[in-house]
């Protein structure tokens, strides 16, 4: 029973993202095209879980009871559903007829192999992760209790707000909570159907990234060692089986923009591209470093749309002029409405996502335990050197460029983080450090895995 209200579960995600893709299709007049089924059931779900954090925001602010949100969610089920028939009857539906490889029902049946057994161990652990119960899982439990609009605030603000509830997290975006509440809303025993969630949505991100490499030509024993690698590392299947956690989100809809990346700069649509914010605009949704990413996605475009520019070194020349000038004058201080934004030599401060003293700690054993000594396939962190060395050596089209860069970007961040800002503490009690890692883990087996394929010399021109 709890298989299936997790598969419920994650059909109600897929039919919201399928009734916005529809949606598109009606407005334009053009008729829907799915050229992989795996790859639309895929990018469907994970557009619907956006939607749904989306409308469920909306509820926080329209101050509904629990019982108007369950009937509203009805109304927009039945509504996307009318909306997904009145388009296949209108416009129709193309789909690019292609009979099941045995390559396919291969990596199908690992993926389902895979799951099952991270399920299966899931029964011997804790339900959910024990600090959850406090941060997403909590609020989820709070908003059951009191209803979604209530105001929840950390021990100092909630010590002076007699109509408001404490939770040591307040401050932690809402995301994850979303997607926790409403099966909490139609049963209260419902951790199997978010494991269930979890579990499928790996499942989709694992088929999307085997359908890029195959597209990039990766012969098949590097597609199945991708797909064990994927099951077998730690780092990942822990949270899997142990969920509660918004990291492993974190690292799939990373992953999943780089993806939508290369599509958008492939086929230039403007809905693959409105596909596209609508993921960037997930990160920070699910954690407050999502922010990070997000501008570091920014950056990377805006690096490689500078590096590609007919004005390029003149371009470059203002950026160089701009930092040196920022160096003379000691740095950045400036006080905004939405913030402060000061950066020098002693202090980071961006608006309210890091207010950080600057002083370098050593966590170099931290940063080897994270990488390798921690049974997560070690090995494979290896091959990070010639990663980089291919960003160099190798030509690439633009979607490719900005994957690598972004890539290097995060890592870069990651280390002056870790080893410049009070952020090193959580380096030294291997929290933040693991979870970080995880956040980049699948970006870069996917960008290995095609290095890979270079170096046999056997990948298509891009």
């Amino acid at each position: 029973m709890i298989v299936i209200a997790g598969f419920c579960y994650a059909l109600y995600f897929t039919i919201l993202g399928y009734a916005v893709r529809a949606s598109y299709n009606l407005i334009n007049k053009t008729h829907l095209f799915i050229e992989k089924k795996t790859d639309f059931i895929a990018h469907a779900f994970f557009l619907g879980i956006f939607v749904h954090v989306v409308i469920f925001n909306i509820f926080q602010i329209m101050k509904l009871s629990n019982d108007s949100v369950l009937v509203i969610c009805g109304v927009i089920l039945v509504s996307s559903l009318s909306l997904i028939t009145w388009h296949t009857l209108k416009l129709g539906v193309q789909t690019n007829k292609i009979r099941p490889t045995k390559q396919n029902i291969w990596f199908i049946c690992l993926t389902i192999l895979g799951s099952s057994a991270i399920y299966w161990n899931s029964g011997n652990l804790p339900n959910i992760a024990w600090d959850s119960w406090m941060v997403w899982v909590g609020k989820a439990d709070q908003w059951i209790s009191h209803g979604l609009s209530v105001h929840i605030k950390q021990f100092d603000a909630w010590s002076h707000d007699s109509e408001s509830i404490y939770n040591a997290a307040a401050h932690y975006p809402d995301g994850l909570s979303l997607i926790y509440f409403l099966p909490k809303l139609i049963s209260v025993n419902n951790n199997g159907t978010a494991s269930i969630i979890y579990l499928f949505a790996f499942v989709m991100i694992s088929l999307l990234l085997v359908s890029r490499l195959d597209q990039k030509g990766t012969p098949i024993y590097l597609q199945l060692l991708f797909i064990v690698a994927l099951y077998t590392t730690p780092l990942i299947n822990n949270h899997l089986m142990i969920q509660g956690y918004a990291d492993i989100w974190m690292a799939m809809y990373i992953v999943l923009i780089m993806l939508t990346f290369m599509d958008y700069h492939e086929q230039r649509d403007l809905g693959v591209g409105i596909t596209l914010m609508a993921y960037l605009l997930m990160l920070p949704m699910l954690k407050t470093e999502g922010w990070v990413w997000l501008l570091l996605f920014i950056c990377a475009h805006t690096i490689v749309a500078i590096v590609n520019h007919k004005h390029k070194f003149k371009l470059l020349a203002s950026v160089l002029l701009l930092i040196g000038l920022i160096v003379i004058l000691g740095g950045v201080h400036l006080q905004l409405p939405f913030g402060n934004l000061v950066i020098d030599a002693n202090k980071i401060e961006f608006f309210n996502l890091i207010n950080t003293q600057i002083k370098y700690t050593d966590i170099n054993d931290y940063l080897l335990t994270g990488f390798f000594w921690q049974m997560n396939w070690s090995f494979l962190w290896l091959g990070l050197p010639f990663l980089l060395i291919s960003f160099v050596s190798n030509q690439h089209n633009k979607a490719s460029q900005i994957s690598h860069v972004f890539f290097i970007l995060a890592l870069t961040c990651f280390m002056f983080l870790f080893y410049f800002t009070e952020a090193s503490q959580w380096a030294e009690d291997l929290t933040a450090l693991n979870r970080i890692v995880l956040q980049l883990t699948l970006c870069y087996l996917f960008l290995l895995f095609r290095t890979l394929t270079t170096l046999r010399g056997v990948r298509r021109t891009e």
